[in-house]
């Protein structure tokens, strides 16, 4: 991590003037952001090398220290897995507190580098990313809350390279486009607390990163929308479908109407069109554009009390036979008709779901910033494994 703090007097280094880099300053943020909080925290530094050293209490001097110095990122190995297993734990157990902390958060370049097997955390030597997701996993598993910051800043100074076992010098400059990968994980038991805090951070790191692509957010816990979604009805079949869209209470989903023609039995099918916006959450919104993040979304269409249905009735049928993302705005193509048979005209009523897509493991910029080779200098922007690092959490 030594890399990302710009060297003794080297104001050149950075994009900011006074020679601070984004990391640095983040760090600096870090700092500041927990001093604020109410009720005001203790502050607990740990170093993360082979292992994870004792915590050093009521010292927040060492956050600044590392912000500054390079001399304090001197370990030779990185047990991200060891240092998130203990988040559970209390720092200092005694008979009257036995609590994890209310906060953890892990500054990292990502990467699990291990020379030995950890047989505490189920590690493979080397680099094992998985063991990272099973440790994360644990803690989502047993109730915590998390949400992971990605930032990318300037870097001069070796990277490692866990496939070789190898250094690569690597210096990104001033450009945004080469800038290496960190990433702050932020876990805590308390959702509330979680929410509070990312909010605050959040204000605080967009200040610092300048470029368009070099800050980012998963949120793994937090709710992705805030609001009900806007229904924009298209009819384009006016001959054959009727649309109407229902007057709702404040708060409630939209409800539409759909008349279709009974000569669609002869005519068959007739097409129509909704476009959904989602009103995504601020916890998202860094997660990607709007259509980054309708990408994610499969939508199924879902009818209600059908086993209630009469066999002497005849129902229209109403399908979702195409979706597309257009302009930040879901676009769902349905087909709507009424089959010939026997029986008087009845009506049946249908729920459309949007959910995330488990066979799209992470948001587009994880996969983005992920690497499976980390053996040449055009990688060195990249981080190894992330993305099975984070994959389907």
């Amino acid at each position: 991590m030594a890399g990302y703090v710009s060297p003794d007097g080297g104001k050149n280094f950075a994009v900011a003037p006074e020679g601070q880099t984004i990391f640095s300053k983040t760090l600096l943020e870090l700092r500041s952001v927990v001093t604020t909080l109410n009720p005001q925290p203790t502050i607990v530094f740990r170093r993360v090398d082979t292992n994870v050293s004792e915590p050093s209490i009521n010292n927040d001097l060492d956050l600044s220290k590392a912000a500054v110095n390079r001399a304090t990122f001197n370990g030779k190995e990185t047990n991200l897995a060891g240092a998130i297993k203990i988040f559970n734990q209390p720092v200092i157990q005694t008979d009257e507190s036995k609590n994890p902390p209310r906060f953890h958060i892990l500054v990292t370049d990502g990467v699990q580098s291990s020379n030995q097997q950890n047989t505490n955390t189920s590690c493979a030597q080397g680099s094992d990313s998985l063991c990272v997701k099973k440790q994360i996993l644990e803690l989502l598993n047993n109730g915590w809350s998390a949400t992971v910051f990605g930032l990318k800043a300037e870097f001069q100074g070796n990277v490692y390279s866990e496939i070789n076992n190898s250094t690569i010098p690597f210096a990104s400059g001033k450009d945004a486009n080469k800038f290496r990968s960190f990433y702050l994980y932020i876990f805590s038991p308390d959702k509330n607390a979680l929410t509070k805090m990312t909010e605050s951070l959040r204000q605080r790191l967009v200040g610092i990163v300048k470029s368009e692509d070099g800050l980012r957010e998963f949120a793994l816990t937090s709710s992705y929308i805030n609001g009900i979604p806007a229904i924009e009805l298209q009819n384009q079949s006016k001959d054959f479908i009727d649309l109407k869209q229902e007057k709702e209470k404040q708060g409630n989903q939209p409800r539409i109407t759909v008349y279709a023609d009974v000569e669609t039995d002869s005519k068959g099918a007739k097409p129509l069109l909704l476009k959904v916006k989602v009103p995504w959450s601020e916890s998202v919104k860094l997660g990607g554009n709007p259509n980054e993040l309708l990408s994610l979304v499969k939508w199924t269409l879902e009818p209600l009390e059908a086993d209630k249905e009469k066999t002497n009735l005849r129902y229209p049928n109403l399908k979702l036979v195409k979706q597309e993302i257009k302009d930040g705005a879901a676009e769902l193509n349905f087909e709507a008709g009424w089959t010939r048979e026997a029986g008087d005209l009845s009506w049946r009523m249908y729920r459309l779901v949007g959910k995330l897509d488990t066979d799209k493991p992470v948001l587009p910029w994880v996969a983005s910033w992920s690497t499976q080779i980390d053996t040449s200098v055009d990688a060195a922007s990249k981080t190894l494994n992330v993305e099975s690092s984070l994959g389907n959490l």
